[in-house]
């Protein structure tokens, strides 16, 4: 479970791991950086089909990667439990404002299985982009997370074409430029 892994670690700690995550994770192989390497995204030089799955949302709709086909798609692990994830909550919902029509945002918490929890920290910072519950962390382990905040950019042919670990700074320029140029957006 990610979370007994992660959780008891400082915030220090975790900065150490950082590269050590990068160095063990064969999502990362052959990554390099993008011209605005400020955002920090990992551009896979080898493009990866990105894991077909189908999760609950909280209004208990059922949501499949396909029902994006054609679209790109900016894939974020969290958790509650998680205090960087629940603060980047309200910067992510800011960030895709006037942005939904041209990117699609789903927000996997892999904390499926505390489903109210989910609910009252979502209703707390006022998200209204769709939240899907993994249930035993599942999707997260198919698609190799090993600390989250984990972001996967998921281009219109359905190809992991970046990744990003860690914390960001949603509201910078740099957030929406970088995100632009990896998944060719107008």
């Amino acid at each position: 479970m990610i979370k007994k892994i992660f959780f008891p670690l400082s915030v220090a700690a975790a900065f150490f791991l950082i590269p050590t995550i990068f160095e063990i994770s064969e999502t990362l192989t052959n990554a390099h950086s993008l011209s605005t390497p400020s955002f920090g995204i990992q551009r896979l030089e080898e493009k990866r089909e990105a894991p077909p799955f189908s999760l609950k949302t909280l209004n208990g709709s059922q949501v499949s990667l396909n029902d994006f086909k054609g679209k790109p798609i900016l894939l974020k692990f969290w958790a509650t439990w998680c205090p960087s994830c629940v603060e980047e909550l309200s910067p992510m919902e800011k960030f895709s404002e006037g942005k939904r029509d041209q990117l699609c945002i789903l927000m996997p918490a892999i904390d499926g299985e505390r489903e109210k929890r989910v609910q009252n920290v979502v209703k707390k910072h006022k998200v209204t982009l769709p939240i899907l519950l993994d249930v035993n962390e599942k999707i997260a382990r198919t698609y190799k997370v090993t600390f989250v905040p984990t972001v996967f950019l998921i281009d219109r042919e359905g190809m992991i074409v970046g990744i990003i670990v860690g914390e960001r700074d949603w509201f910078s320029p740099e957030a929406w430029s970088s995100i632009k140029e990896i998944l060719q957006l107008h």
